[in-house]
């Protein structure tokens, strides 16, 4: 189980994860004339050379729809599911110990399923940063430190889910 200090982290960090999956992430699969932040892309986009989220592939397409579609609502179901366990932990009886393992079980099965699939595909992103990186508004293959400068950026959402592999 993690610790009370790791259940909130994670709590936050689905929390922050929303908006940025709502506004950032999602302007990969939606039209232009359908993404709710087309200027925070496009600052990102020219700032850390993200030539991912404006080239667009079709793989990182698909991670994107999976995304919207299984990981944000997994987002709002876990967070929920952290102030059930904190709600028995805190407040509950003797008796609730039963109902908090049970709960942390099915929480965990989800953490770890959840943390699989982002990790690997922000190892995916990572691979093609370090492989093929180039700056998007010449094509011009990317200098190591600009390329270092973009993976700080995806290696929390890889270490971050990583760990819950192992909840």
């Amino acid at each position: 189980m993690l610790s009370f200090t790791e259940q909130k982290f994670y709590y936050f960090y689905f929390l922050v994860h929303i908006p940025i999956t709502i506004f950032v992430d999602s302007s990969v699969v939606l039209p232009q004339a359908f993404q709710l932040a087309p200027r925070l892309v496009n600052w990102h986009i020219t700032t850390n050379y993200d030539f991912l989220l404006q080239e667009k592939p079709a793989w990182l397409w698909w991670f994107i729809v999976v995304e919207l579609v299984f990981q944000l609502p997994f987002f709002l179901f876990i967070t929920r599911r952290f102030l059930q366990l904190w709600k028995l932990t805190f407040y509950g009886s003797e008796e609730a110990k039963p109902l908090i393992f049970q709960l942390w079980r099915a929480m965990a099965g989800s953490l770890r399923l959840y943390g699989l699939n982002a990790s690997l595909t922000t190892l995916m992103c990572l691979w093609a940063i370090w492989s093929r990186g180039y700056y998007p508004a010449t094509g011009l293959p990317m200098a190591v430190a600009d390329k270092a400068k973009l993976s700080m950026l995806y290696v929390p959402y890889f270490l971050i889910p990583l760990r819950l592999v192992f909840v």
